[in-house]
This record gives structure tokens, sequence and C-alpha cells, in this order.
């Protein structure tokens, strides 16, 4: 909104309203927003907005989505999302789309992530928040609601301001801005600079650098030409490169139930075997179906099939245990990773480096024609270009023993044209109308690599190899032959389409344990029309519908080591014919299991003659670059498949609204409106492949686009003289097809799988309030407040598989204990939604006879406790959290100087905004995405020009 004191106009948002004058008239006034495609004030729009002006962007040192949502009721953000009314992308699979849609200057982006942090929110000159289903007006992917960044114009007086920003973490950051005409009244532009510094956040370990860090630059131009008195053109392209350490998450706990707390220094392989009471290293665990006790001891290594064929970077190393965290509530702030080397340039110089890379460049063009007084039509042309990188520590230690990291290269093109005509029939009636097309295409390399000789160089199979003995009948085939193994590596792409061919294991360079290759292409249409007709003085209907097709195709190829380990089985008869296994076989007597003896085969490891300890490795645990290691698994092998799909999804949506303003200060409405979210591909989703029943060839496996009808009372109103401002809403959200990506038991699999998928239904429902008052000529004050109970409301099974008190290798699984592994999950809390969420803030303005004036301010925002997960379970449960900041913002009498102290939380809370569970393959870690600790540090500014 804006504050007007005296006739000068004070820039400020919607509920937070921030000024650098204070007068004993001074009065609530809103800021003009675009919600509706048409310019309206924020209590005009019957619709739940929180609207940011510039000034209150900067008062409040907004500079990140994490700033930002503090002030958003009901709205949490992930690492790469936003989440309004617990709506957003519960998966980030490739193929799939997020729930909140983003524009910036009215050009769809393809990424929340891109527009949350351009510029660290500098010369935006407001940001919209929609919240709700907005599929009539923006359509594609706003089925919680929609977030507009509007940019400033260039104008044609000569005018700017630089901004210099310094403070903890060694942070430095610049920022510029010119605009002027280059024509007078014809032609002008506005040229922004933006350049930030700033150290890691998290400390590295080991000789690692500190993560989370910012070296981000960007540099924008924007014309605007007056083409004539009817039609102008605006035009605005930037150029931004960050390349950064990017951010690690902290190991808040891990190991399995009795030793829950402790790095497993000392283990090379992950999993548990199930023994008796009496073996050494026994853990109890206790069966909760009947109370009685389960032994299980760590699997050894090479005898005991391990839950991965990875070993345990963490092997020999117990100083690592100093980076466990208390609990989720007390995490520490550390990070340890294969320490930097080399050039960090990419693709893969270094293998050793953690480092983000995105190179972005993006425009947004518009053409707008006054067809006459009562039409007007826009043309939006937007692209987007972006190319994202990034190689980070998986296993996050800094260890010979290895290396396991995940690297990803993404290049996305994408490009949209929007027709708007807006139209007034007659005195009562505005209609809004506009076609919309949008293609992307995104590729994306990923890869799951680890550089030790296991899997950079080729498997010795030993007598594996070898013909089998005539006696047996099989034609002297060998074992791997008998396997259906190709005689030699099946690399990347070998496999025709819908196929998966499986050979030997020769090494490579790269070491890649698993890579993908993944590109998706999409194509929107969508056609609406929205009306709304002035019944009389007091009531008014809105009536929209908008028409949308999504097209999308998808190819994925994938190629992987794997290690064959239960069709070993067959083999116990033979392998003791072989050579080198004379005489040896699977027993008690000897000691040795069918993974034993086939590392016997392969040279891996020699018969000790002790049944308690049957095998002598051929080389250290520890020696990473001995080319026979033991396997932990089975037999190696290359793997590779190559899948195929198109599909596509559509609806019509609607919207009916019934406003009611009794009087000049006050709105009412009521209304209907439904979203959908198209279906898509679970790319990248290791069990997402099915056999397509008419070919037999594999296919990528799509999941059904999600429905909402939404229901929405709402109420905005001034008071005490234009003193207080409260807009509140109540809402229900009914869901049909819920998206999500969740473990399950799949019958016609007999197996438990990691799929996207969707729940039936469910319900979302909340209310919210906001705030803003002027008690006292120097008093402002205001906060919000939202309750959101969400929940799946019909029967949902899911399977758990990540419970350390319940390992798999000691309790089945879904298939053989469904009472233990799956869950109803009907009536529980649907993924990332606080019920409770709060902020109260106040300012304070000191005015000196000079006619400076002094600005005090602090916020406290308050987010309740919520789950990580698609179902209520306290291993997933993410914290209550609580931030608080603090402005000091001085300003001089002709507000060309500014300086602003600040500090974000500060009481240096280690909040925690997600969790990551792991499952018994990676000792059942728990991992935490940490938000920023307390910073410190001070900007100015400095205008000039016309101002």
């Amino acid at each position: 909104m804006t504050l007007v004191s005296r006739g000068v106009p004070f820039a400020a948002l919607t509920c937070l309203v921030v000024s650098s004058a204070f007068a004993s008239d001074r009065q609530i006034e809103e800021v003009v927003v675009t919600a509706e495609k048409r310019e309206a004030t924020v209590s005009d729009t019957s619709i739940s907005i929180t609207a940011f002006g510039e000034q209150a962007i900067e008062d409040f040192g907004l500079q990140s989505a994490d700033d930002m949502v503090n002030y958003i009721p009901a709205t949490t953000r992930d690492a790469y999302d936003i989440r309004i009314r617990g709506v957003g992308r519960n998966f980030r699979a490739l193929g799939g789309d997020p729930g909140v849609a983003t524009y910036y200057n009215g050009v769809y982006s393809p990424d929340f992530g891109i527009a949350a942090s351009e510029n660290a929110l500098y010369d935006v000159a407001r940001i919209e928040v929609l919240r709700g289903p907005q599929g009539t007006l923006y359509g594609r992917n706003s089925i919680g609601g929609a977030l507009n960044y509007i940019t400033n114009d260039p104008t044609m007086t000569w005018q700017g301001n630089v901004r210099s920003q310094f403070g903890q973490y060694n942070n430095r950051e610049f920022y510029g801005t010119l605009s002027g005409p280059i024509i007078n009244d014809k032609l002008a532009f506005r040229m922004v600079g933006v350049m930030r510094d700033k150290d890691g956040t998290v400390d590295g370990q080991e000789g690692s650098a500190d993560t989370n860090s910012i070296d981000d630059q960007n540099f924008s131009l924007a014309l605007t030409w007056n083409v004539t008195e009817n039609i102008d053109i605006k035009i605005r392209a930037n150029d931004r490169l960050s390349d950064r350490v990017i951010g690690s998450p902290v190991n808040i706990t891990e190991g399995a139930g009795p030793v829950r707390g402790l790095i497993s220094s000392d283990q090379y392989a992950y999993g548990l075997r199930a023994v008796d009471a009496s073996t050494p290293g026994a853990m109890a665990f206790n069966d909760p179906r009947d109370g009685s006790t389960v032994y299980g001891a760590f699997v050894r290594p090479g005898i005991d099939p391990a839950a991965t064929h990875r070993s345990n970077g963490r092997f020999g190393h117990p100083g690592f245990q100093n980076l466990l965290g208390g609990s989720k509530d007390d995490p520490i702030r550390k990070a340890s990773v294969n320490s930097e080397s080399g050039d960090c340039t990419f693709p893969y110089e270094s293998v050793t480096c953690q480092h983000e890379l995105f190179d972005h460049r993006a425009s947004q063009n518009e053409i707008n024609w006054d067809i006459n007084e009562n039409m007007s039509m826009r043309y939006i042309f937007g692209t987007n270009d972006f190319k994202y990188t990034f190689n980070t520590d998986v296993d996050r230690v800094n260890s010979e023993v290895g290396k396991y990291r995940a690297t990803v290269l993404e290049d996305v093109q994408s490009k949209s044209h929007e027709i708007q005509l807006f139209w007034n029939p007659s005195q009562n009636l505005e209609v809004t109308s506009g076609l919309y097309y949008f293609d992307e295409i995104r590729k994306q390399d990923y890869s799951l690599s680890d550089t030790v000789a296991r899997y950079t160089e080729a498997v010795d199979y030993g007598t594996l190899a070898l013909p089998t003995p005539a006696a047996f009948g099989l034609g002297g085939a060998s074992i791997l032959q008998l396997l259906g193994f190709a005689p030699n590596h099946v690399r990347l792409g070998d496999a025709p389409e819908g196929v998966q061919l499986l050979g030997l294991w020769e090494g490579d360079a790269r070491g890649d344990a698993y890579e993908h290759t993944n590109t998706t292409t999409t194509e929107a249409l969508a056609a609406y029309t929205q009306a709304t007709w002035q019944m009389n003085d007091q009531f008014a209907l809105v009536l929209g519908a908008r028409w949308a097709e999504d097209k999308k195709s998808a190819e994925e190829i994938r190629g992987f080591y794997f290690e064959l380990g239960s069709a070993l089985a067959f083999a116990n008869g033979i392998l003791p014919f072989l050579p080198g296994t004379a005489g040896l076989a699977v027993g008690p007597t000897t000691g040795l299991t069918t993974l034993a003896l086939q590392n016997i085969a392969m040279g891996n490891a020699t018969y000790s003659g002790d049944p308690n300890n049957p095998l002598i490795p051929t080389c250290n645990l520890g020696d990473s670059s001995c080319a026979n290691q033991l396997r932990l698994v089975g037999v190696p092998f290359s793997g590779t498949q190559t899948t195929r799909g198109s599909d596509e999804w559509g609806d019509t949506n609607f919207r009916v609204n019934l406003d009611w303003t009794p009087n000049e200060d006050v709105l009412m409405y009521f209304s209907v409106t439904t979203g959908y979210r198209s279906g898509g591909y679970s790319l990248g989703v290791t069990d997402a492949r099915l056999t397509d029943p008419f070919t037999g060839g594999l296919v990528p496996q799509t999941y059904d686009q999600e429905e909402v009808v939404a229901y929405e009372i709402g109420y905005k109103g001034m008071h005490l003289n234009n003193t207080l401002q409260v807009n509140a809403s109540i809402y229900t959200y009914d869901y049909d097809n819920y998206q999500d990506r969740v473990n399950t038991f799949v019958e016609s699999r007999q197996s438990q799988v990691d799929i996207v998928q969707n729940a039936d239904s469910a319900r979302n429902s909340g209310f919210e309030i906001e705030t803003t008052w002027l008690p006292t000529d120097r008093w402002t004050v205001g906060g919000n407040y939202s309750y959101t109970r969400a929940e799946y409301t019909v029967d949902y099974m899911v399977a758990i598989n990540d419970d350390p008190n319940l390992p798999a290798s000691l309790f089945g699984d879904s298939a053989s204990a469904p009472e233990l592994f799956l869950v109803n999950a009907n009536g529980s809390q649907l993924k990332g939604i606080p019920k409770h969420k709060a902020t109260a803030w106040a300012q304070y303005n000191i005015p000196f006879n000079n006619g400076s004036n002094l600005t005090l301010g602090g916020t406290y925002a308050y987010t309740g406790e919520y789950y990580d997960e698609g179902f209520e379970k306290e291993l997933d449960r993410i914290p209550s959290r609580f931030r608080m900041d603090l402005t000091a913002t001085w300003k001089d009498a002709s507000e060309r100087w500014e300086v602003r102290a600040f500090a974000r939380n500060v009481t240096d809370e280690n909040n925690i905004r997600g969790l990551t569970s792991g499952t018994e393959a990676s000792n059942w870690y728990m991992l935490g995405d940490i938000l920023e600790p307390r910073f410190m540090g001070m900007d100015i500014t400095y205008n000039f020009g016309m101002l």
C-alpha cells in the first residue's frame, strides 16, 4: 500500500507499512497491483493477496525467499520451491511441475528459485503473492497460488542510485541503477547491475571450504518505447552468473536404533544381519507385534550381503563423530566434504569441488495497444535460458575410502506467448480474455560417482568367467553367461528403446555408479476469459473460465553399476567345483556364504579356515585403489536402459466470485475456484518404470493430473479513519488425485517401490488474518496469523523404509510384514504444512530537527512444526522455529542518503527447513537443511537525479 502524509506518498506493502516520515493525519492507502491482469488496489481485489512494495522490500531487508516467506501467511518454502497454504511441489523428479506459478514481469518463470533470488530483490517495484488457486487468469501450475515479481520501468527523467552492503561472513555487495531518456518522452532505458559476494555460513571441516556461499553477478537492461500515443513497447533482458560453494546439509544423527547417534566409523559395509543374543556385537531390537526381542549385528564385509554395494566413507575416521548434532532441535552447523582441489570449472574437471554454477539469460517483452476508450490489448513474449550445474559430496566426508558425489548438468530453454484483451462492453461490465502458449525443453545429465577402484577399474571376475564343468550339462557356459551378461560393458545409450541390457563391468573413468540423461519437452496451450459484472453499488459478480492442455514427452537413458546377489543362489552347487574354490561349500561348517564363496572365486579373498571369520581379503579394506576389493552384495555388472513416452493432460477451470461492498471501506467476498496441475513423468526416480502390456518394452511411468476445488470467504476492511487494516479469509480445498512421491507396496511387483503417485483425495482448510495499524504518529505495527489443517481424506497406504528401529534385514519388508511397514495415511497431515504460522512486527520513527529521521524496526516470525513427508511420522517432524530481525534506518531530509543497520536471526537459532532420512543403505542418516545463522551488516544507499 502507499502511506499518504499531507499529500506526500510513501511506498509500503500490504499489511507491512514502512515510511520515512510521519504526521498526525497519516492514513493507510494501498499499493496498486495487477493480480487480475488489471490495475486495482489490494482491498478492491477479491483474492487473498500480500503485496510487497519497493520501499518495504528495502526497509525490511528482504533479499531472499527465506526473508520473504516470514511475512506471508500459510507459506513455507523448500530448497527450490515455495508452498502456499501447503500447496507446492512435493518432489523434484524431472517431468513434474510446481504448484505455485511464478511470473517475472508477466512472464512465466520455469523455476521459483530464479525469480526469488535475482538481484537479491533489488530494484523490484513490488511482489504480489496471490494465495489460492489462480486457474482462470494464471492457469499453468497455479493450483496453490501465483507470485508476480515486477521490476521498475525505465523513466523519462534521469535518476538512479548506488548501494553497498557489508556484513559478517566477509559479505560484500554492490548495487547500481541508472535510468533516463534516450529520446525525450519517446524512448527511455534502465540499467541495473549487481555484484554479491559472501563466504559460506556452514563450517567446512577437514580442509573443505565453508558451504552455502554467495558469488552472484547480474546485469539487466530495460527499454520503454512510446511508439505512438496508443502503443508502447517494453523490453527487458538480463544476464546472470552465480558461481558458489553450494550449501551442504548438516548431519543430525544416524545409526540403527540401539546405536542411534553414533557414526559407525569401524564398519566398512552398511547393513545388518540376523544373529542370536550370544553373537559378539549383537544389538537388541523390539518387535512391536508381540514384544519379543530380535537381534542384529553389522554385516561382515564380503560375507553377509550388505544393504548397498557402496562402502562406508566414514570407515577408519572416528573423528567424524563430532559432526553429529544433538537433535533436530539442536543441529550442529558443520559440514565435512571432500576437500577442494584443482579447477572447479564444469564439467567434471575436479571431482572434489563442492560447487554450483548457474548461468541465466532471460527476456520479458511487452506490447500495449490502447485500441479505443473501451478496449486495449497486450502481447507478452518471454524467454528463459539457463544452465544449472552442481557437483556435491553425497556422503559428506573427506575420506579416501569413498568419494561419493552427485553431479548435475541441466540445460533449460523455454519461451511463452500471451495475448490479453481488455474490454468494457458496458459501463458495469469488464472482460479480460486471453490466449496462452508455452513450450520448454529441459535436458539433464545426472550422475552418482565414486572415484575408487571398485567403479573406475574393470572387474576381475576370476573363475566366474571360466567354463563350467562338463558334468553339469551346461555346455561349458560360464556363470556370467548363465546370468545373461553380455560379454562386454554396456554403456549409456547402448540399449534400444524399451530395452534393458546387462553386461560385464569394465570400469568407468569418472566412476559413475549411476548416470542418466533425461530430456523432457512441454507444450502448453490455454484460452481464458473472465468477466466482472457490477450488478449495483454493493454487489459484483465475477465469472471466469480457462481451457488448458499440456502435452509432454520424455526420454530417459540410464546407465548403472549393480551387484547381483540373489541370482547366485543357483550356483551354490557349481562354485565348489571351480578353480580356487575346490572343496569349499556354503554352510556352518566352513562359515562360508554364497557371497563369500563368490569373492573367493573372483580373487577378492582367500579362505581362512576359520568358520567364524572365513575370509582373508586380498586388499586392505581401506585401500580404495585396489581393483580386487571385496564385493559387498554380489556379482558386479553394468546395465543400461532407454525409455521414451508421451502423454497429454487437460482441464477446464472456472471461477465464481460474489463481492459485497456494504460501504467504501469494506469488501466481503465468497468464491468457488477450481485449479489443475498436469500429470507428468517421474524421471530420475529409480522405480518409475513399467512394462508396456502391448509391446513388452519398458516405458516411463506417468502419474495423473491433480485437481482442486477451493471455497473461500474473505473480508477486507479499513477502520479507525483508515489507520487500521484487517484482511481475513477462511477456505477449504478439496483435492482429487493429490500428487506426491512416496514409498508404497505394489501388489503386481510384490515389492516396495519409490514412485510418484496420486492419492484419491485430500482436504486443506484454514484461516488467515493480516493486520496493519497506525496507533500513533510514530508507531506502525502489524502482523499475520494462519491456521492450516491439511490431511488425506481416504485410505492411502504408504510404506516405511527408513525407521532405524525396524531394519528390513531383520523384520522383512512390506511383502512379508505389511503390518509393520505399511501405514494408512488417512487423516495424516500433508507434507510441509505447519498448522500455525505467525508474524508480528513494529516500527518506530524518530524525526530530527534537521529533517532527517531514524526508523527502528523489529520482526518476530514463528513457523510451527510440520512434516517433511506425506504422512505424520516423528522421524520426519521438522521442529517449530522462530526468527527475530532488527533494523535501524536513517534517512537525510532529502532522502538522498540512507543508512541501514540490520541483524537477521538475532538470537542465532539453528533452524531447520527440511529433513532427509536415509535407509539401511546409508546407516539411517538424518540430514537437515539449515537456515541462515545470525547475520549482521550495514548497507548505504545514495539516490541521485530527479527524485
